[in-house]
């Protein structure tokens, strides 16, 4: 998942000032990934959210997109040039 795009979309959001809270239909559409699998990644853990009661719940992207930055894998040792 190339994020370098989407940190530029949400700082240019960001740019007012504002703390953006969204919805988890849209952290998963900017994600590219499914609602099932932020409820999954919620529930492990892997990203932070803002829980106002057992149905609402809102994600801060600056914030989802650096807990997933570690877990991204980088292939070491292979050579791609050819």
């Amino acid at each position: 998942m190339n994020t370098t795009f989407l940190r530029k979309e949400v700082s240019d959001s960001a740019a007012n000032g504002h703390r953006t809270l969204i919805s988890k239909k849209q952290i998963a559409k900017l994600l590219s990934v499914s609602a099932r699998t932020i409820d999954n990644w919620v529930r492990e853990k892997r990203i932070p959210v803002h829980r106002f009661s057992s149905r609402c719940i809102r994600f801060n992207p600056p914030k989802v997109l650096s807990a997933l930055d570690k877990f991204e894998i980088r292939e070491v040792g292979r050579n791609l040039d050819k």
